[in-house]
C-alpha cells in the first residue's frame, strides 16, 4: 500500500500520534497510528519511541519531538470538544488517516462522516479492515475533492442537513487557497442545522506584501511547490469573523492556550520553540436555535 500527495502529509500526522501515544504522559492514546503509518510504506522522519530525556536527543530529532507535542495538543483539543458537544452527526473533512471513528467513545447511535482524497480515503479503509479494527461510531467515508463540488455528495451519503452537525477542519486550512477556504467556510455554514458545532484549525494568518511574496519564493524554490499556488494562499478569511457574522456564538483559542491547560509547553530543550506564535490557532463555534 502507499499513499501519495496530500497523503504524505496525513502520515506524518499519524506518525506524530504514534509518538505522542508512546509518551509515559500521553494527550492521546491512538493504537492504530502506527499501523497506518507501517501500511503507508512512506518514510517519515519521526522516531518511533519517545526519548526517556528528550532534551538529550540529537538535536535533528527536536522539530519532530516539538511537532508530536503539538499534534497531540491539537487533536486532544479536538477530541475534547467532540465528546463534550455530545452530538449524533459529525463531519471531519480533509479527514486524512483520522482515527477518531476507531478510537473515541463515541455516544450510542452517532454517525461520523469522514471526507478526503478517493485514495486516502480507500487506504484507510483497506487498512483498518485488515487490522480488524471494529468503528466506535456509525462510519461513513467520502471520497471526495474539498475544493471541489462535495455538499451534495455527503447529502447522498446520508448526511442529514436538518440535524446538528459537529464540523471538524483539523490540519486542513492552510493548505487550501483563501478563495477555497471561504468556499468551504460557506458550505458548512449552508449545512448546518440550529445546534451545529464547529472546530476549525486556523491558517496562520499570511499578509500579501512585498516581504511575505519574497519568503514564498525562498520557499517555492525549496519545496517545488509553485508560487503561485502559495501566494493564493495569503489573506485567508478569518473562520472566527465568517461564523460570528452568520451568527455563531465563537471562541477563540491560542496554542499557548493549550500549552497551558494541558500542562505541556511546546519545547524539548530550555532555550527552543515550536514558534507557537507562528501558528493559526483554533476557532470553536456553536450555532444556536432562532438564528
Amino acid at each position: 500500500m502507499s499513499v501519495e500527495g496530500v497523503g504524505v502529509t496525513a502520515v506524518a500526522v499519524a506518525a506524530a500520534r504514534a509518538l505522542e501515544s508512546d509518551r509515559p504522559d500521553p494527550l492521546v492514546v491512538d493504537p492504530w497510528a502506527a499501523v497506518l503509518v507501517r501500511a503507508s510504506g512512506v518514510a517519515v522522519p519521526f522516531p518511533e519511541r519517545w526519548p526517556d530525556r528528550p532534551e538529550d536527543a540529537p538535536a535533528v530529532e527536536h522539530s519532530m519531538l516539538l511537532g508530536a507535542m503539538y499534534i497531540g495538543m491539537r487533536t486532544r483539543f479536538i477530541d475534547d470538544e467532540l465528546l463534550a458537544g455530545g452530538l449524533r452527526q459529525v463531519a471531519i473533512l480533509g479527514s486524512g488517516l483520522d482515527t477518531r471513528s476507531w478510537r473515541l467513545a463515541w455516544p450510542g447511535g452517532t454517525r461520523v462522516f469522514e471526507l478526503d482524497s478517493p485514495g486516502v480515503i480507500d487506504f484507510v479503509e483497506r487498512t483498518m479492515d485488515a487490522a480488524a479494527a471494529t468503528p466506535t461510531a456509525d462510519r461513513t467515508a467520502l471520497g471526495a475533492d474539498v475544493t471541489a463540488p462535495w455538499a451534495a455528495s455527503i447529502v447522498r451519503s446520508g448526511f442529514r442537513p436538518d440535524q446538528p452537525t459537529h464540523w471538524v477542519l483539523e490540519g486542513l486550512l492552510p493548505y487550501l487557497s483563501a478563495h477555497d477556504q471561504s468556499a468551504l467556510l460557506d458550505d458548512v455554514l449552508a449545512l448546518s442545522a440550529p445546534g451545529s458545532r464547529a472546530v476549525i484549525e486556523r491558517a496562520p494568518a499570511l499578509t500579501d506584501t512585498p516581504e511575505t511574496r519574497e519568503r514564498l519564493e525562498t520557499f517555492a524554490l525549496a519545496t517545488g511547490i509553485p508560487f503561485d499556488e502559495l501566494l493564493a494562499r495569503t489573506d485567508p478569511p478569518d473562520p472566527a469573523a465568517v461564523l460570528r457574522a452568520a451568527g455563531w456564538a465563537v471562541e477563540e483559542t491560542g496554542v499557548e492556550d493549550l500549552e497551558r491547560r494541558y500542562d505541556r509547553p511546546l519545547r524539548v530543550a530550555r532555550d527552543e520553540s515550536a514558534g507557537s506564535e507562528q501558528r493559526g490557532g483554533f476557532v470553536t463555534a456553536y450555532l444556536a436555535d432562532g438564528v
